[in-house]
C-alpha cells in the first residue's frame, strides 16, 4: 500500500498538488466507525486549497452517508481501500431529480453538482451493500423470476418502489473522469450523469447482484461529449442507459471495448419524459461482447418528441436468454421499437439513421423491429449473423414485448428470425439466419416482415425455419 501512496505522492507533487488523507481527520478504517464527519472535513479542507488537491481513502473499510466532491480535486480510493454507504436515511439529502419515474428526489451517496475538473480514481471500492452481505437490504425474493425486493429505505419524499439512495450522481459538471475504480452494489441507479459534459468512464468495474432491479450501470441523461471504455459492468437493470428527460440535446458519446452482461438490457437508447424534446445523435459503439444478458442492444423510446439520429453499433457480439416476465424482454438480441408508453405519454419523435455493422448474435428470441412509418426510418444492418437457440433447459418465452407501451404490451407470438412492421427505409445486406436443431415448436418464420416502406436487401440467407426462402 506505501509503494502505491508514494507513486501517488511522487506524481501529485510534480503538478504542484498537495494530499489530504481523511485519516488527518479522524476517519478510522474499521468496518465500524461512521465517518460522515469525518470525510467531508476532509473534503472541505481540500475545496478550500487553491490549486488542484487529492483527498486520500487508504486502505481500510470505510463507513460514510453521503459525500459532494467538489472542483479540481481528485479523490483517490488507494488499493484495499472501501467506501461503504450507511443506512441512515437522516444521513441523504435530497437532490431534485430529472427522472419522474424514480420520485422527486435523488438521494446520492458520491455527488458532483456543478463542478469541474473532478476525479474519482484508484485501486479501491464504492460498495452501496445490495445484498452484499447476503440478504443485506433485502425485504423479500420473487423465486418466479428471480429477483429481489429491496428494503424502502428511510427518506423523506421518495417515490415507494424507488426508497433508495443511487450510487453515484454527477449533475450540471464538466471535465470529470472515473478511473480504475470497482463500484459495487448500488441499492438504486450506479452512475447517474445528469446534464454534464466531457465526461470520461475508464478501465472501471461496475457490479451489481444480477437479481437487483434498477440497479443501471451507467445512465447517461441529457448529457454530451462523453466517452466510456475498456470497462466491465454486470448489473441487474441496463448496463449503459442512455436517456433523454429533458429538452437538452443528447451527441457525441462513444462506448467502446466493453464487457457486459445484464438482466435486461445491454445497450439501452430511450426518452421518456413529456419535455423529452432534445435531440439525441451521434452516439458510436464499437467493440462490445454482451454476454448472458436479456436484451442485448434496446433502442426504445416511449415519451417526447426528439429526434434519435446517427446511432453506429458495430464489431458486436451478443448473447441472450429469457429470464422472466419481472424484466422486460424475451431474449432479443436486438430490439428497435419507436413507440408510445401510454395514451397519456405519448412518443411523438423519431428514430432514424441507425446503422449496425458486424454484429455475430445468439439469442432465445430473433431481432424486433417496430415502429410507425413517420417514426422509424433508414435502418441498416449489414454483415449479420444471427443464431436462434435454446438456451439449455431454459423455459423460453414466444412474445412481443413492447412494455411500456399502449396495450397490448405484450403478444403472445412465434419466434422470428426478423420481425419488423411499421418502418420505412429498410437496408438488409450480407444478413445469415440459422434457427438451431433441435427444432422448437415455437420456431416461426426467417423474415416477419408488415407495413415496410422501401425495403431493399441482398444476400439474406435462412436455415431451419418455417420458411427458408427471401
Amino acid at each position: 500500500m506505501f509503494r502505491h501512496i508514494l507513486l501517488l505522492l511522487f506524481v501529485i507533487s510534480t503538478e504542484q498538488n498537495i494530499v489530504f488523507n481523511i485519516l488527518d481527520d479522524g476517519a478510522i478504517g474499521d468496518g465500524i466507525t461512521d465517518n460522515t464527519q469525518a470525510i467531508r472535513r476532509t473534503l472541505t479542507r481540500a475545496s478550500t486549497y487553491k490549486l488542484p488537491s487529492t483527498v486520500l481513502v487508504p486502505q481500510g473499510v470505510f463507513l460514510t452517508g453521503s459525500l459532494q466532491i467538489p472542483s479540481n480535486v481528485t479523490f483517490y480510493l488507494a488499493r484495499n481501500s472501501i467506501l461503504r454507504a450507511l443506512v441512515n436515511g437522516n444521513l441523504y439529502p435530497c437532490v431534485p431529480s430529472m427522472t419522474t419515474d424514480t420520485g422527486p428526489c435523488d438521494y446520492p451517496f458520491v455527488l458532483i453538482d456543478h463542478g469541474e475538473n473532478i476525479s474519482i480514481v484508484g485501486e479501491g471500492q464504492i460498495e452501496g451493500g445490495a445484498n452484499n452481505p447476503p440478504g443485506h437490504l433485502v425485504k423479500s425474493y420473487r423465486s418466479d423470476s428471480n429477483i429481489f425486493v429491496p428494503i424502502d429505505w428511510n427518506l423523506e419524499h421518495c417515490s415507494p418502489g424507488s426508497c433508495r439512495p443511487k450510487l453515484i450522481i454527477v449533475r450540471y459538471s464538466s471535465m470529470i473522469q472515473f478511473v480504475n475504480l470497482t463500484i459495487a452494489n448500488s441499492p438504486l441507479w450506479t452512475h447517474t450523469i445528469i446534464e454534464s459534459e466531457h465526461v470520461l468512464f475508464d478501465n472501471v468495474t461496475i457490479i451489481g447482484d444480477r437479481r437487483w432491479p434498477n440497479n443501471d450501470g451507467i445512465d447517461l441523461i441529457n448529457s454530451r461529449n462523453v466517452i466510456i471504455r475498456n470497462s466491465n459492468i454486470s448489473t441487474g437493470d441496463d448496463c449503459i442507459a442512455i436517456m433523454s428527460h429533458g429538452p437538452s440535446d443528447m451527441y457525441n458519446i462513444t462506448v467502446e471495448n466493453m464487457n457486459l452482461q445484464s438482466t435486461s438490457a445491454g445497450i439501452k437508447i430511450a426518452a421518456f419524459e413529456s419535455n423529452s424534446t432534445g435531440n439525441m445523435y451521434d452516439m458510436n459503439f464499437r467493440n462490445i461482447r454482451i454476454t448472458d444478458s436479456n436484451r442485448g442492444l434496446c433502442l426504445a423510446p416511449r415519451w417526447g418528441s426528439g429526434i434519435i439520429s446517427n446511432i453506429l453499433f458495430e464489431e458486436m457480439f451478443i448473447e441472450t436468454r429469457f429470464f422472466g416476465l419481472a424484466w422486460w424482454g424475451t431474449g432479443e438480441p436486438i430490439y428497435i421499437t419507436s413507440l408510445s408508453a401510454s395514451a397519456e405519454h405519448k412518443w411523438t419523435g423519431q428514430v432514424r439513421n441507425v446503422t449496425l455493422r458486424n454484429v455475430i448474435a445468439k439469442g432465445e428470441q430473433g431481432f424486433i423491429i417496430r415502429g410507425n412509418t413517420s417514426l422509424l426510418e433508414n435502418i441498416r444492418m449489414e454483415n449479420i449473423s444471427l443464431i436462434i437457440a435454446r438456451y439449455g433447459n431454459n423455459s423460453a418465452h414466444p412474445s412481443l414485448d413492447y412494455r411500456p407501451a399502449e396495450q397490448p404490451e405484450l403478444i403472445v407470438a412465434k419466434v422470428d428470425g426478423l420481425f419488423a412492421m411499421d418502418m420505412n427505409i429498410f437496408n438488409v445486406n450480407n444478413f445469415s439466419i440459422d434457427f438451431q436443431q433441435p427444432k422448437q415448436d415455437y420456431y416461426g418464420q426467417c423474415l416477419n416482415l408488415t407495413n415496410i416502406t422501401n425495403f431493399i436487401r441482398e444476400n439474406i440467407q435462412c436455415r431451419n425455419s418455417t420458411s427458408f426462402f427471401y
